[in-house]
């Protein structure tokens, strides 16, 4: 009997380790669900088109992490994008100075950490670029544009962001950069947003000078294309 109350000691002994180390696990997995939950959360709140862009403002005075869905990374990227654009966004004119200087710092460690979640996020890449050319980091702009462009050359909707950055900074970027700008122009002309290269060419004399070789030496049946899409513009 002796011996089996010490053989029940020995079996108890374990347990209150196993027990504490049971309970911290929990309670991390615990703190990674509600940071994962807050990160989708403040995604979630920024809503739908325009009106994303005050919730945006708002959002970034604070704490913003990377969320861990593909859905909530792209409302943060896409807004990104939008209040990176050349001509500020109507919101960003009624926010404060220094609201607006926070926008590019926040969008390249955002982009940044997409990157680093993802090598293959080309969505990311270009984001990136467009932070970094507004913080006028040229030159890793360049290498964020072809990273974007080896990890998805075909995707529309990436190629027509990266289209528009390289045509607007198209005198501060290399040959090499400025042949991806030629090969998203006609990954575009392809697809439905064949507009977005025809109201280019319509609207932009140095973009229509510079590509009219590369739209000659297309096959006749995109050019055909390209001169319908050019003509709706008019």
């Amino acid at each position: 009997m002796c011996q089996l109350n010490v053989l029940k000691n020995e079996m108890q002994k374990p347990q209150k380790p196993l027990i504490w180390t049971l309970l911290a696990a929990s309670i991390c997995v615990s703190g990674l669900g509600i940071f994962a939950l807050r990160a989708e959360a403040t995604a979630s709140a920024m809503g739908s088109g325009s009106t994303r862009l005050s919730q945006f403002v708002q959002a970034i005075e604070g704490e913003v992490k990377l969320p861990l869905s593909v859905e909530g990374r792209r409302v943060l990227l896409d807004t990104c994008e939008m209040g990176l654009q050349p001509s500020l966004p109507l919101l960003l004119r009624f926010a404060s100075i220094e609201q607006r200087q926070m926008v590019a710092p926040f969008c390249t460690d955002l982009a940044q950490s997409a990157v680093e979640a993802s090598k293959a996020d080309s969505y990311a890449w270009a984001i990136l670029a467009m932070a970094q050319i507004r913080s006028g980091d040229v030159a890793s702009a360049e290498h964020s544009l072809i990273r974007s462009s080896l990890t998805a050359p075909t995707e529309a909707w990436i190629a027509r962001t990266r289209f528009e950055l390289i045509q607007d900074n198209y005198d501060h970027l290399s040959q090499d950069v400025r042949g991806i700008g030629d090969a998203d122009a006609l990954v575009l002309i392809d697809g439905r947003l064949g507009s977005v290269v025809a109201r280019r060419y319509v609207a932009d004399a140095g973009f229509r000078q510079r590509s009219e070789a590369l739209f000659e030496s297309q096959p006749e049946q995109v050019q055909r294309r390209f001169l319908s899409l050019v003509r709706r513009q008019i």
